[in-house]
């Protein structure tokens, strides 16, 4: 599906400069949620702006738009359904880097190291996350299938456990200010895995079945 909507030997420079776009923006998604994460799980003081790396994603993304509309405005019938498919991909992307910069914003929430069994969980949980940038990479850069499928299968489980997780903040004995804090960084974090799968749902789903797991056949 994704290589016939793509036509990669068709494909114009503009949408090959849009897909470097996202996957700049993927990686500098992941940077941003690395030093979010090392500040909260390992109580260090954040020295970077993620604001201002934000915006790199930010304009990662008007990059990307602009590119497929002028696409479309010289070649109205090329590429149409991938440059469609683009935008929502774009859109997630860009939603990656507004979770990670939203992480830190919960520190100061904090009036306790973050340390104990929760934080340990959070660390692993987060361990599982981590590899789904690359294979959604993978997934859309390469035209596979498989790596697909992992990002949006694994991204269902991530989804149950950190549902889980929150709950078990929530019945915990923990102070109101570090439940607020480990059950918004788990939210953040599934929401993280959700755009992701999005974006990897763009490689074996028809366009009207994007972002939707139930995988048509």
């Amino acid at each position: 599906m994704f290589e016939r909507l793509f036509q990669p030997t068709a494909r114009s420079p503009l949408i090959e400069a849009a897909f470097r776009d996202i996957n700049e923006m993927l990686d500098q998604a992941e940077h941003m949620l690395d030093l979010a994460l090392t500040a909260l799980l390992d109580n260090r003081t954040l020295e970077v702006d993620l604001d201002e790396l934000d915006d790199v994603v930010d304009e990662g993304e008007r990059m990307v738009r602009r590119s497929v509309l002028e696409h479309l405005s010289f070649n109205p019938r090329q590429d149409l359904v991938a440059s469609l498919v683009l935008v929502s991909m774009v859109q997630d992307a860009e939603r990656v880097g507004d979770f990670a910069r939203g992480i830190p914003e919960l520190l100061p929430l904090a009036r306790h190291p973050r340390s104990g069994p929760f934080c340990d969980e959070l660390r692993d949980l987060a361990a599982r996350l981590k590899p789904l940038f690359g294979l959604t990479r993978q997934a859309f850069s390469e035209d596979e299938p498989k790596a697909a499928r992992r990002v949006m299968a694994s991204s269902v489980e991530l989804k149950a456990d950190f549902l889980d997780f929150t709950r078990r903040v929530a019945d915990s004995d923990l102070t109101a200010d570090m439940a607020v804090v480990y059950s918004g960084a788990a939210r953040s974090l599934r929401r993280v895995g959700a755009h992701l799968s999005n974006i990897s749902s763009s490689v074996v789903q028809p366009y009207d079945r994007i972002r939707h797991g139930d995988e048509e056949m």
